[in-house]
Formats: C-alpha cells, sequence, structure tokens
C-alpha cells in the first residue's frame, strides 16, 4: 500500500535526524559536567531541539495545527545558535543541516533560502564579533552546501510523494469509475434486451392475438374454448412481457456501493460498511457523488488515519442527505470551526485545511449539493455530510 510505503520512508528519515542528533549532541554535552550550570543548560538546549524536531517532522501531534510547526521550524536554528554561545562545538552546525530538510514542507522556495543564509550569516556573525573566533570561512560554505544539498533533497521526495500520492488517486478514481460503467452498461444491457423483447415478441403476439380473434368468429363451435383459451394465454403473456419492460425501466439505477466496494479493495487495512444505500436515476450525480465519496475516503484514512468508515442515505421527498462516518483522530477546535465556516476548505497534503472541501463542493454545485465537515459528538472521527435536492 502506497500510505505505508510513505510511512516507512518518513519513519528512515526521522531515524537518521535523531541517530545524527544524537551524536552532535553527545560531543557538545561532553564538553561540561551535567552537575554544572552550563552542562544543563546545554543538556537543555539539546533536549529542546529534539522536541522541536520529532514535532515538526512527524504528524503526531497538533498535525492540524501549520502554524505551531511553523513557529517550531523557525526556533529551530534560535537554539542552534544559542548553542553556539554555550557549547561551541565544529560539529554544531551540523544541527542547521538536519534543519535544512524540514523547511520544504512549511516554506516556499524562497523563504527557505532567505532563512538559511541569514542563519549561516549570524553563525558567522557570532564567531567572528561575539566569540572572537577567527572562523574558516570555507567550512561555513561547506556546511551552507550540505544544508541545500539536504533542503533539495527533501523537496525533491516532498515532489515525488505529492505525484505519487496525486497518481493512487487517479488509480482509486479509475478503478471506482471503471466499476461504475460496468454497473451502467449492464443496466444498459438489460434494458435493450427488455425493449427488444417488447419490440419483437410483443408485436408477434399482438398479431398472434389479432388472428386468434378472427379464428374464434370463424372457428366451430366445438373448436372455440380452445381458441379462446390461446387468445387469452397471448394476452397474459403480452402483459407479461409489458410488465418486464416497465419492471426494467422503473428499477434502471446506478448503485454506489459496488464501485465504492472496487476502490476499498486499494485499501486493504480499511474497512467501509454501507447502510441504506439506494440506486441513483442520474449518472451524473452517481458519478459526482462517486468521486467526492473517493475523496473524502481518502482524506480520512490520510489525515485522519482512519481505518474503519460508514456511509448511509437518507433519501426523502425534499432531500438526499449521505453520510461518511470514520474513527479517525477527528478535529482539533480551531479547524473544526474553519470546517463549518468556510464550506470550501478541506485538508491538503501538509494536514492543514486547503482545497479539499472546495473540489468536493464545486462537484456538486451542478446538483445545489452542500459538503460539510464536522467532528463526531460522541465518537472520536469526523463526519463528511453530503447534502442535495432530491434528484434519485
Amino acid at each position: 500500500m502506497l500510505e505505508n510505503r510513505l510511512v516507512k520512508e518518513e519513519n528512515m528519515l526521522i531515524a537518521a535526524g535523531v541517530l545524527t542528533w544524537a551524536l552532535v549532541a553527545w560531543v557538545g554535552i561532553n564538553q561540561a559536567a551535567l552537575h554544572t550550570w552550563q552542562g544543563m543548560l546545554n543538556a537543555t538546549l539539546y533536549g529542546l531541539y529534539l522536541v522541536q524536531f520529532i514535532l515538526i517532522a512527524t504528524d503526531k501531534v497538533a498535525h492540524n495545527n501549520i502554524l505551531f510547526r511553523r513557529l517550531a521550524t523557525l526556533a529551530m536554528p534560535l537554539i542552534v545558535l544559542s548553542l553556539l554561545l554555550t557549547a561551541n562545538h565544529a560539529l554544531l552546525p551540523i544541527l542547521f543541516v538536519i534543519w535544512a530538510s524540514l523547511l520544504p514542507e512549511f516554506f516556499n522556495r524562497r523563504q527557505a533560502i532567505s532563512q538559511l543564509l541569514l542563519a549561516n550569516l549570524v553563525y558567522y556573525a557570532l564567531l567572528q564579533w561575539h566569540l572572537h573566533e577567527q572562523s574558516n570561512v570555507f567550512n561555513i560554505l561547506i556546511y551552507l552546501g550540505f544544508q541545500f544539498f539536504a533542503y533539495s533533497s527533501n523537496q525533491a521526495r516532498l515532489s515525488e510523494r505529492k505525484s505519487r500520492l496525486i497518481q493512487e488517486q487517479l488509480n482509486q478514481q479509475l478503478i471506482a469509475t471503471r466499476a461504475l460503467l460496468s454497473q451502467a452498461s449492464e443496466q444498459q444491457e438489460r434494458l435493450r434486451i427488455s425493449r427488444d423483447l417488447h419490440d419483437i415478441l410483443g408485436h408477434q403476439l399482438t398479431a398472434l392475438s389479432l388472428q386468434l380473434e378472427v379464428l374464434s368468429h370463424k372457428a366451430p363451435e366445438e373448436l372455440k374454448p380452445q381458441v379462446n383459451q390461446s387468445k387469452s394465454l397471448a394476452k397474459e403473456l403480452l402483459e407479461s412481457i409489458r410488465a418486464v419492460v416497465r419492471a426494467q425501466r422503473v428499477q434502471v439505477g446506478l448503485d454506489l456501493v459496488p464501485p465504492l466496494e472496487a476502490l476499498m479493495t486499494r485499501l486493504p487495512s480499511v474497512t467501509l460498511t454501507c447502510k441504506t444505500m439506494k440506486p441513483l436515476q442520474s449518472a451524473e450525480l452517481t458519478q459526482a457523488l462517486l468521486l467526492v465519496l473517493q475523496e473524502g475516503i481518502s482524506n480520512a484514512v490520510r489525515h485522519g488515519k482512519a481505518n474503519q468508515l460508514q456511509l448511509s442515505m437518507e433519501d426523502s421527498q425534499s432531500v438526499l442527505v449521505l453520510q461518511l462516518s470514520d474513527n479517525g483522530v477527528g478535529l482539533t477546535r480551531v479547524a473544526a470551526r474553519n470546517a463549518s465556516a468556510k464550506s470550501g476548505t478541506g485538508l491538503n497534503g501538509t494536514g492543514q485545511f486547503g482545497t479539499g472541501l472546495g473540489g468536493m463542493q464545486e462537484r456538486l454545485q451542478p446538483f445545489n449539493g452542500k459538503v460539510q465537515l464536522r467532528a463526531n459528538d460522541s465518537a472520536p472521527g469526523c463526519q463528511l455530510t453530503l447534502t442535495l435536492p432530491a434528484l434519485a
């Protein structure tokens, strides 16, 4: 599964960052005894740097609060500069390299490069004028090159991850749409066969009934009961064929469950339970709902870490309501308030609110539909509600 592969890659990068930090911290902490104020201060700063790195590199804490993670990112070079004043050593700039690898996720190229240049300039200034060290500019440029390399590598990784997620989403849409088209083709074929039966057999049975009607007037008295019985049978058979055709025309509709089940085959560790689902008469509406639900399921799994989802439909004379609930991590208070206030926002790839719900709203706009995302009242997770006029 793509999500599992991406998680493994991110865990490997986090482990590499923690290991690098541990080696640098070991050298720095050993410069002063821990029972002294300088040793305690050094250990505190190194520990604070590690906490900041873990909070930023993982989405276990405050994954919906992009502002918090940006501020934590900006605090990391300040910690390194503080360590320069208390525990300066030759390996300290390596912490800038770790920090540089985090910048692509929260800042654009210009902002990230500006921060890198500013941090290294301040580092050089502190060495030159505050610590009165004749620092080697060449060494600083080497570390700056490592920082740009870490930044560029992670930026390329994030771009590749985005492309792979988009490709996976397109594959899911293709699978679901193919299942929907297969269902529509089967129903169209059944409708065609029923129409052919009506046109061919109906015409022949009508002609047979007319022939039997004429024959009933010309047949001898002893044969009239058999002729009338044959005429009745022909009429009953004709009415039965017409009833079958009418039933096929009335029952023609597209069911969302089969394409959604096909979609779930791409998510083997996730279960979807469908309740009170009914066929929809509009192929365009069914297609739009399918794409919206596919995006809702992807967001619940990717951002909400959900593994159980429930889909229900309520169809009345005036409104059609679909509710997709999950058991994920839910929404923060700020995120929930934003989702209620802005129907055009949703979760994007960085875990903040972006254009997800906006795209859903656009898909349902031709049907006067509305999209709402809110936290579950009495259970963890979220609930995506789609409301439309009764078109099905």
